[in-house]
């Protein structure tokens, strides 16, 4: 690497998981040292895209943050397409593509304590 010259920009390191009914959560981290990542999908017959978070500030990943950000009221039992993405001018990089099934119902019943 030349004197000067820039670290590599990265798409970001996101999972997505069902976290409630109507809710999926993206883990996000920005492994950058420099510029914002953001979790977006897909969502309904249209594929509509959202942001996770509502694109509120608290859902950006800074340089070297991981954040979780939710997308809620979503169709229950429907499938969303997701992904992150990283900006810092005109560098942008995004991740793979990932469906993630939207939770439904109420969560299992077990026995808890004793």
């Amino acid at each position: 690497m030349t004197a000067g010259a820039a670290t590599p920009f990265n798409a970001p390191e996101v999972t997505f998981a069902g976290t409630g009914t109507g809710t999926v959560t993206a883990t996000l981290r920005n492994p950058n040292d420099r510029g914002q990542c953001w979790a977006e999908a897909g969502v309904g017959p249209e594929n509509n895209h959202v942001f996770f978070g509502g694109s509120r500030p608290e859902s950006l990943a800074n340089p070297g943050q991981t954040i979780k950000t939710s997308l809620e009221g979503l169709e229950p039992g429907t499938t969303i397409t997701a992904r992150g993405g990283c900006v810092n001018g005109a560098e942008f990089e995004l991740s793979e593509l990932v469906t993630v099934t939207v939770p439904a119902g109420k969560p299992a019943t077990g026995s808890f304590g004793g």
